[in-house]
């Protein structure tokens, strides 16, 4: 059995004021809403997310936004 997939909506981006959206399976997104409204980490209520998935949801800034304000990190 597939689970459902989901279409979660995220802060506006600060940098574009543009919606945000994850799509992502429905348990996942119930679970870990619940685990971050409790004071989760959203690392560990999210931990089958990417890192740029987690900071649309905790900020709102897209992935893109993210590099146009920050620039892009060093692979040392």
């Amino acid at each position: 059995m597939t689970d459902v997939m989901v279409e979660v909506q995220t802060k506006r981006c600060y940098h574009c004021k543009e919606q945000g959206y994850i799509i992502m399976p429905q348990q996942d997104y119930l679970v870990g809403k619940k685990a971050y409204d409790s004071g989760a980490f959203v690392q560990d209520a999210f931990p089958n997310l990417s890192v740029d998935q987690r900071e649309q949801i905790i900020s709102g800034t897209h992935p893109a936004c993210w590099i146009a304000l920050f620039g892009k990190e060093d692979e040392d």
